[in-house]
């Protein structure tokens, strides 16, 4: 039977061939891309934007890279929080157009801190009965489940929306770290710790306190942690994750659905598995050359990257360019500077290396593509997970458990003012085989 299916695929492969030269003969944008790189433009939008090029006649033009939530810069909205914990501003920050003042803020907090708790028997008979290898899909059905527990799980009234988002919002720390303790207990025969949601904590204290065994974590690494998060939040609606959820929201479909179909696509090694992969490329190299090795050994590995004789042999430098940004990532900047408070706490030198490493690199693949490269926000996300203990399981769900409020933003803001089913189309091009 697997000979007979084997050779209808041979027979797919030659029947289905598609020329690459009819994209350009036909004028089809592939991966909803212009020919100099820059997005195909699909939507308006006032929530966030990515700035990391100039196009002047046509011509790509490099610049420093700017991140902006509804017109502040990122920088600035990191700077805004101070030394106080700064994702829940964000969120209120994204979801409602203006950063809170000190009475919004109180008021927020207490929104979200009293949709911690999942709905009675969640947590036993949805989350620890089914667990998965896969972190991320274990995740995604458990919110596809809270569909069962809404009293009225269709409504798509926007301002139902936007209470249904919060709540679920609440509720990821709980969801992420119970999927994790279920894979450790079940799946990789450790102990089972259960921990429950402590109101007086902030967003992300709740997700290391309910994700480590002991519970404890200190001050620095939730605020480090926090900021991570607090990059991550949002990347304009072109960003495919929340591309794909104003596609399945246009349909009117439940959030929840639409949650669900934007976690499907941030799992994608593509999108959200980048971090994991630079660490595990950093890992090899450090165990291969160490961290004193010379800025000529640097040299050498990432050349033999390059031409794909290293790693994973694909010829990609993790965590070195970026679709937009040019000359710099402006998240990468921010966690950076949280990578080395974190390391110099830990007392751990990797720190130096990976900056050694990142300027290195960024040289040689700016000299074989020909175009100027940053460093992006993953090459030290994941040392900062990895600094924070945090197993690789979650490296991806910390992305996520950022981002949900991303993908509500923009799919109440679809729903308002654009209203209409995403609907494109294909060029067929059967008759020119």
């Amino acid at each position: 039977m697997y000979d007979f299916l084997e050779d209808k695929y041979s027979e797919m492969l030659r029947d289905g061939y598609i020329d690459p030269e009819l994209y350009t003969k036909y004028k089809v944008k592939r991966g909803l891309r212009n020919e100099n790189g820059t997005g195909v433009l699909v939507g308006l939008s006032k929530i966030s934007d990515v700035s990391g090029y100039d196009v002047e006649n046509d011509v790509k033009l490099p610049k420093e890279g700017n991140l902006y939530f509804r017109n502040i810069d990122i920088r600035e909205v990191v700077k805004m929080a101070k030394n106080d914990f700064g994702y829940e501003k964000t969120c209120f920050l994204l979801l409602f157009g203006h950063y809170p003042d000190d009475m919004e803020t109180k008021m927020f907090k207490e929104l979200i801190s009293d949709g911690y708790d999942l709905p009675n028997g969640f947590l036993e008979n949805i989350i620890l009965p089914h667990p998965s290898k896969s972190l991320m899909n274990h995740i995604t059905r458990s919110i596809l489940s809270l569909y069962s527990f809404d009293s009225d799980p269709d409504n798509t009234n926007t301002l139902e929306l936007v209470r249904k988002g919060i709540s679920l919002l609440s509720k990821m720390p709980a969801i992420i770290s119970y999927c994790l303790q279920a894979k450790t207990h079940y799946l990789d025969n450790d102990s089972l710790h259960i921990h429950y949601p402590k109101k007086e904590y902030t967003y992300v204290e709740n997700i290391l306190y309910l994700s480590r065994n002991d519970g404890q974590f200190t001050e620095l690494e939730a605020k480090t942690l926090d900021r991570c998060l607090m990059v991550h939040a949002d990347h304009s609606g072109g960003n495919n994750s929340a591309f794909v959820g104003t596609v399945v929201s246009s349909t009117l479909t439940d959030l929840y659905s639409m949650i669900c179909a934007s976690m499907a696509s941030l799992k994608g090694p593509r999108h959200g598995g980048a971090s994991k992969a630079v660490q595990d490329m950093m890992n090899k190299i450090i165990d291969d050359i160490g961290l004193d090795a010379s800025d000529n050994q640097i040299s050498n590995i990432v050349d033999k990257i390059l031409k794909k004789q290293y790693f994973d042999k694909s010829g990609l430098v993790y965590g070195i360019g970026h679709a937009i940004y040019t000359i710099s990532d402006p998240r990468c900047e921010i966690l950076r500077a949280e990578a080395e408070k974190l390391s110099e706490f830990k007392k751990d030198d990797r720190i130096k290396f990976y900056e050694r490493f990142e300027n290195i690199a960024k040289e040689k693949v700016a000299s074989k593509t020909n175009m100027t490269a940053c460093a992006n926000v993953d090459y030290y996300a994941g040392l900062i997970y990895d600094l924070l203990n945090m197993p690789r399981d979650l490296y991806i769900p910390m992305f996520a458990a950022s981002r949900v409020v991303g993908w509500i933003a923009h799919d109440i803001e679809n729903l308002l003012y654009c209203n209409k089913i995403v609907r494109p189309a294909t060029k067929y091009v059967g008759f020119d085989s």
